[in-house]
């Protein structure tokens, strides 16, 4: 395993750590000293430049009752463009002139003369009928579109229909009484993005008289902060028929059914006036969110490019934290090397992802999310992990470095990858990041690590690892129910 070391912050860290190894070695008292060393080292420099992003103080009903302004219109297109640009100077073999037209098509949606309104809600709620209604009501400049029926056993269908109401520029949630946890989650994701919504309580004759105003109230409290007491509406759009008696001179009762006439009014009334006073807004709202998906859609592409690139490099330093920790065989000394190994790891990340760190804000980093591996209990569950595949294998468990040097690769690789999932969820331009957000990297490295806790991937990792620590190993099984050793 010749590698070339020419990082300062790999020198530097696995020089100390091979430092502290020896001094372990000369003085017993030094186990103190050791682990006062490497909890010194992990929180080198943290708390200056990773400091916890405060909160906006915004509650979420406040940020969805936000409206799509020209500003954040103008703020979504320019990401896009720089999105696809960046695209283009990383990977020009991609499929970049679909992108562009789709881009110069959002010129034109702001444009365009006739809106388009969504019927959306779960089945047998009457979003038909409903949408005949409005038909037939409001067709001048407008047009309806009745999408596929929600929480339905097909996935891809239901989330055709929400993307199809994404898309919209007014949508119409038809619902039959007090809201479901799953339609709240459905309107709360369309308000998310900004989606102008009216909440059509539809059937409203199958209530008792006496109970549709306790439910039309029920209703306007869900969406409270959400959604205006005006854009929850009652209505009939097919009333049941009324069962007419009347006597007849004869004597004899005569009976039969009366259709009724829709209820609708309200909502008819409601939606014109949301025309005529919103149009501008409406058509921001789906420009900005057709151009957040096309920003998505290019940003996915980059991300994978730049992935690609990441995780030979991710492979590489898994590899130099196994031979340094495989050397050192000091449980204190491993994740000190780790956390050197992890600074230079997260300079050459920032260099693919243009996110540019220097020396201490790698430093920093490295120590914050070592901290954060301790303090989630990842060291010591992967170590145990680690510990038990190779404890029944003798073969492999007498090098006093083998769990040392399988963990640290193993750490390593966790850092790596939440670091590339990270990466990977911030803005791509540079000038428009808030910073590290230390939080967000605990929940990334948490999620990372149960992806990657399977016994067989760890049975694979960890042979991988002895194969490159000791080339002896290779033919070692580690799956005990082979029974081979």
């Amino acid at each position: 395993m010749a590698i070339k070391l020419r990082k300062p912050i790999l020198v530097g860290g696995m020089g100390l750590s091979f430092g502290l190894w020896v001094w372990w070695n000369l003085q017993d008292s030094l186990m103190e000293a050791g682990e006062f060393g490497m909890f010194g080292a992990i929180a080198l420099g943290g708390g200056l430049w990773l400091l916890r992003r405060n909160s906006s103080g915004e509650t979420l009903s406040q940020e969805m009752a936000v409206s799509v302004n020209r500003e954040m219109v103008e703020t979504a297109i320019a990401q896009t463009q720089s999105a696809i640009a960046h695209l283009e100077k990383e990977a020009p073999q991609r499929d970049i002139p679909s992108l562009k037209q789709a881009f110069e098509e959002l010129s034109t949606s702001r444009d365009r003369q006739t809106l388009q309104g969504a019927i959306l809600g779960g089945k047998n709620t009457g979003k038909t009928s409903v949408k005949q209604l409005l038909e037939a009501e409001i067709s001048e400049n407008t047009t309806w579109i009745d999408t596929e029926p929600l929480f339905s056993s097909a996935e891809a269908i239901e989330q055709g229909a929400k993307d199809l109401a994404a898309t919209s520029d007014l949508v119409i949630f038809v619902v039959t009484g007090d809201l479901t946890d799953s339609e709240f989650q459905v309107l709360q994701a369309l308000r998310t993005v900004h989606q102008r919504v009216l909440v059509a309580f539809n059937k409203q004759d199958c209530v008792l008289p006496e109970d549709r105003a306790v439910v039309l109230q029920q209703l306007r409290q869900r969406v409270f902060g959400a959604i205006a007491s005006e854009d929850v509406i009652a209505l009939s759009a097919v009333p049941s028929p009324l069962k007419v008696r009347q006597h007849q001179e004869d004597g004899s009762l005569k009976e039969w059914l009366e259709e009724q006439p829709a209820e609708i009014v309200g909502l008819r009334d409601r939606v014109q006036s949301i025309i005529e006073q919103e149009r501008e807004s409406l058509l921001l709202g789906t420009t900005w969110r057709e151009a957040m998906q096309l920003k998505a859609t290019a940003k996915d592409i980059l991300n994978q490019v730049r992935r690609d690139r990441a995780m030979p490099i991710i492979e590489q330093y898994q590899w130099i934290a196994a031979a340094a920790a495989f050397a050192n065989p000091v449980a204190a000394l491993d994740l000190l090397a780790t956390a050197a190994i992890s600074a230079q790891l997260l300079v050459d990340l920032g260099e693919i992802y243009q996110q540019k760190f220097s020396l201490s804000q790698a430093q920093n980093a490295s120590g914050t999310l070592g901290k954060l591996m301790v303090k989630l209990g990842l060291v010591e569950l992967s170590t145990q992990a680690i510990g038990s595949i190779l404890k029944s294998h003798a073969l492999t468990y007498v090098a006093g470095g083998a769990v040392q040097g399988v963990s640290a690769a193993y750490l390593t690789r966790l850092a790596g990858l939440s670091l590339i999932e990270y990466l990977q969820e911030q803005e791509i331009d540079p000038a428009s990041r808030d910073g590290f957000n230390i939080e967000r990297l605990g929940q990334v490295l948490q999620n990372v690590f149960q992806q990657n806790q399977r016994t067989a991937f760890l049975q694979n990792f960890v042979k991988q690892t002895l194969t490159r620590l000791s080339p002896q190993s290779e033919s070692v099984d580690l799956n005990p129910a082979t029974g081979v050793h």
